[in-house]
């Protein structure tokens, strides 16, 4: 098996023991039922405002609760839904603090759940961390289908079935201090943030982020810490992915540019092998995606800089990678190359690398020497 050349910063390690520990479900507020919003009327009928007059200047609050049940009892559903399909939902409105305190593992149900939503809305946990925006082994975290204008921070969503954030036909969107992590073994539900048909979105650096350590931690999620599908004019900054049994960074479709990914990481990728009924398996996903940063079908013009990508020397996965490798990594057999197709298309033009870290092997044409060091990753 080929030896890797790993290039690991000092900076780089001491960013992954800054990432803080998730806090527990503990931090809910009363018990309330689900809740769906499909109308002015129903912030008032609903008996879940706890504050607020729902005008710009003093938006409803829904919030905190700890949901008890989702919306369908014993076959699954939401904890909060607000539905503008049929624009009858004009009144402003913030969701803070609602842990979902039971499991629902079926993947596409979310916990949070936006539709057609535009006003400016966030949806966050209590101030200091008073309550917890939280969800342990449910189905996804947060879904927006064609909504725009939303703040996330703090959301805290571990071991989650499907992804942590789920961006649909969504638009302006910022995701600041969150936890999340997926472990289901198809693409999407194991990644930490999914994104698809989107833009304008901005992960990290925003003002309530931490200095000198990571601003959204995407560690140990199963596929993709963050998986962009012709999703265009992202920021990405302060990342850390880490653990995942698939990979780091996905960017994948012709409609995937101006994306930039900067001061970030990704290592300890790949899968781990574990038993299932006595049985030895792989986790993650079944793909030639494995990879810290793969850049698939034509994306193109986006931008990486001062990052880290690193790979442990076991595996033979790419650690920067344009297209499908033509192999999935069989940690089960020792880390052996199997072949996969059909194989990914490759990277479109215009893609930038400034002082980027990686280890080798790298699968990128044109890519620059890694970096002797990377500020700020």
């Amino acid at each position: 098996m080929k030896k890797l050349a790993l290039l690991v910063t000092p900076a780089t390690a001491a960013a992954f023991i800054a990432i803080p520990a998730s806090p527990s479900l503990a931090g809910g507020g009363a018990q309330h039922a689900a809740i769906t919003i499909t109308s002015n009327a129903a912030f008032l009928s609903c008996r879940c405002v706890t504050a607020g007059t729902g005008t710009a200047a003093d938006p409803y609050v829904i919030g905190p609760w700890a949901i008890s049940s989702p919306s369908g009892g014993p076959n699954g559903g939401w904890s909060v839904k607000v539905d503008n399909s049929g624009g009858t939902v004009t009144a402003f409105f913030n969701i803070t603090g609602i842990t979902s305190a039971y499991n629902d593992t079926h993947p596409a149900d979310p916990d949070i759940w936006l539709v057609n939503v535009h006003t400016p809305t966030a949806i966050a946990s209590g101030n200091n961390g008073s309550t917890s925006t939280a969800a342990n082994n449910n189905g996804t975290g947060v879904r927006l289908d064609g909504s725009s204008n939303i703040s996330l921070d703090d959301l805290q969503y571990n071991k989650m079935n499907g992804p942590g954030v789920f961006l649909n036909g969504s638009t302006f969107v910022t995701i600041d201090n969150s936890k999340l992590k997926s472990i289901g073994d198809v693409r999407p539900d194991g990644d930490g943030i999914y994104a698809v048909n989107s833009s304008h979105i901005r992960i990290g650096g925003g003002p309530g982020c931490p200095d000198h350590q990571p601003c959204n931690d995407l560690t140990y999620d199963n596929g993709f810490g963050i998986d962009l599908v012709n999703t265009h004019d992202v920021m990405i900054n302060a990342a850390a992915v880490g653990a995942n049994d698939t990979g780091g960074y996905l960017l994948d479709g012709g409609n995937t540019y101006h994306v930039t990914l900067q001061h970030s990481q990704a290592s300890g990728l790949g899968p781990i092998c574990h038993a299932v009924n006595g049985q030895k398996e792989n986790t993650g996903y079944l793909t030639d995606l494995q990879g810290a940063l793969m850049l698939v079908n034509g994306a193109h013009d986006n931008a990486f800089a001062n990052d880290s990508f690193n790979i442990p020397a076991a595996a033979p996965i790419p650690s920067i990678g344009s297209g499908g490798n033509g192999f999935y990594v069989n940690a089960c057999a020792g880390f052996v190359p199997q072949p996969f197709s059909p194989a990914e298309a490759g990277a479109g033009p215009g893609n930038t690398f400034s002082n980027v870290c990686y280890s080798l092997p790298a699968n990128y044409p044109g890519l620059p020497p890694p970096a002797n060091n990377c500020p700020g990753s």
